[in-house]
């Protein structure tokens, strides 16, 4: 395909293409007729961006996908922001070139960054981008109207009218499928793990609000709110031919983060009912390690998730690797990587489902061989960084860092790390990444009751060939004095033939035991005597 858009280059008298993966919504997933990003260049990651000159092809994507970016594609790959960033690159390597972008497929606020910085971007007709990526005419499924909200759409309307009148408002142009889907109480299986509707809606100051249409005409009084990092260049220039556009943060965002008793109430029945699949799941590993490979993992979870009546889907493709797989935070396996699970001492699977009563996300790390003492050494400190999470005392209105530093805190003492956020915000049937919140040093929104959101510290070594990651689900409850609870809501047993006890505090310890005791409880009357039987001694670790 290279040779194909160097040629269009040249037609177009060009000296780059920009090519990022995303699609006119700006989000993480989308119809796989829209991966332009991978067509291009192999590259099968949730985030990166190429530039394909003339004579070179360069992909750029963070630390979670640099080396499966390595394996997966012939360009060259630099990881931002470490080795460089997107924008320093072109200013170094394209200075006075001209720069074709697709304007749908970048943001309003990134165009005007990169126009900042000096750097040639040429909007590219839709018409021309479809000649290098035909589009596939597929029909949406039809929306539904979600009963798990509660709180009706009237009302969230009535916020944002607030909203509005705040900030001097006369409408909102809400880009973002999340929002919309939220505002509407609506939701679509259209896309596998991700429930929304792909629709923009305008909200104006009198309550009214409709589905944004090619056609729609603006006043010049008119100042018309929009988020311009989820907003497509395309539409910003568009409206803004017409109406006065103000740069506001989409106060839904913010809304959706805190979830209402009734999502908590949902939440926790769907975390009930995943912590028995993945209960289910570490019981059929143990029993049939010698015959499973990676994809059986993620078809057999998706077969346990079916007992559920409110399953929709899972929240994710699940990660299920082994070995030096493992070292890649979102490895994938295919017919041509597939691998038996005991041909490493350790398997890690990160899983998700989608439930009609809310989104689940879990990470476990099996031992599946004969660990070796460094592995111990790091699954320990991984653990202990989980423990540190959810035991760090919080008030109404902090900031994550301290939640975030304390769970690196034992891996950063013996001068290693892990290079993602330690948690992301989860959606109530919606996206699985979600933000707010996110869980990490630098993050800027406080922490308040009702967010929702995962605890994974991790640790990936290429070197020695083995990943480690550990996740459970937290909610946030308001306690006395403005303290903050942090309410686990996953109930899987860690794995203690990888743990050096003799590290553990007793404190530690003690939590451990709280909480395997809670997976006896809570989970094992739903498992059968087989099942039990064979987790107990995966219990009796932590007794």
């Amino acid at each position: 395909m290279i040779r194909q858009i160097r040629k269009f280059l040249s037609e177009q008298g060009a000296d780059a293409l920009l090519i990022t993966r995303t699609d006119s919504f700006l989000g993480e997933y989308f119809p796989p007729e829209a991966e332009n990003l991978k067509k291009a260049t192999g590259f099968s990651g949730s985030a990166g961006m190429a530039v394909i000159t003339k004579d070179q092809a360069v992909l750029f994507v963070d630390s979670r996908y640099t080396e499966q970016a390595k394996i997966e594609s012939s360009f060259t790959v630099f990881e931002v922001p470490t080795q460089t960033t997107v924008s320093d690159w072109l200013v170094q390597h394209l200075p006075d070139a001209k720069i074709l972008f697709n304007p749908w497929h970048r943001s309003a606020l990134w165009v005007k960054y990169m126009t900042e910085k000096k750097i040639g971007l040429y909007p590219i007709e839709q018409q021309d981008w479809q000649r290098l990526f035909p589009p596939q005419t597929v029909e949406p499924a039809p929306a539904f109207d979600y009963s798990y909200a509660g709180e009706e759409t009237s009302i969230k309307i009535k916020r944002v009218i607030q909203f509005l009148a705040q900030k001097d408002l006369a409408a909102y142009l809400f880009t973002s499928p999340d929002s919309v889907s939220y505002l509407l109480n609506r939701r679509s299986l259209w896309v596998a793990d991700y429930p929304v509707i792909f629709e923009r809606y305008i909200v104006f100051r009198d309550g009214t609000y409709r589905e944004l249409k090619d056609g729609d005409r603006f006043s010049k009084q008119d100042k018309i709110g929009m988020d311009l990092t989820l907003t497509p260049d395309a539409i910003f220039r568009k409206i803004a031919q017409n109406a006065h556009i103000i740069h506001v943060p989409d106060p839904i965002a913010q809304i959706k983060a805190i979830k209402n008793k009734t999502e908590q109430d949902h939440i926790r029945r769907a975390c009930l009912f995943e912590s028995t699949a993945l209960c289910r799941f570490l019981a059929w590993v143990e029993q049939n390690r010698e015959s499973v490979d990676e994809l059986d993992c993620t078809t057999k979870l998706r077969e346990l998730r079916r007992r559920s009546p409110l399953y929709r889907g899972d929240s994710f493709d699940t990660i299920a690797a082994v070995g030096p797989h493992a070292a890649l935070a979102h490895y994938q396996a295919t017919e041509a990587t597939n691998v038996p699970i005991t041909s490493a001492p350790l398997l890690l699977v990160d899983t998700g489902g989608n439930y009609l009563n809310g989104t689940t996300d879990m990470t476990r790390t099996i031992c599946t061989g004969h660990p070796t003492a460094l592995i111990k050494k790091r699954y320990t400190q991984v653990l202990k960084g989980h423990i540190a999470l959810a035991t760090t005392p919080a008030k109404v209105g902090d900031l994550p860092a301290r939640l975030d530093q304390n769970a690196r805190q034992f891996l950063r003492a013996d001068g290693v790390d892990y290079g993602h956020a330690t948690g992301h915000g989860i959606g109530m049937y919606l996206a699985v990444h979600e933000a707010p919140p996110t869980i990490y040093e630098k993050a800027d929104t406080p922490l308040l009751p009702g967010m929702l959101f995962s605890n994974e510290p991790a640790f990936y070594d290429i070197k020695n060939g083995f990943g480690i990651r550990l996740e459970n689900m937290i909610l946030t409850r308001r306690g006395s004095d403005d303290n903050l609870i942090l309410e686990n809501l996953l109930w899987v047993p860690f794995d203690g033939r990888l743990v050096n006890f003799k590290d553990l505090t007793d404190s530690e310890k003690a939590w451990l035991r709280v909480y395997h005791h809670e997976v006896a409880v809570r989970i094992f009357p739903h498992l059968t005597a087989s099942e039990q039987q064979v987790l107990q001694p995966l219990l009796d670790f932590f007794a």
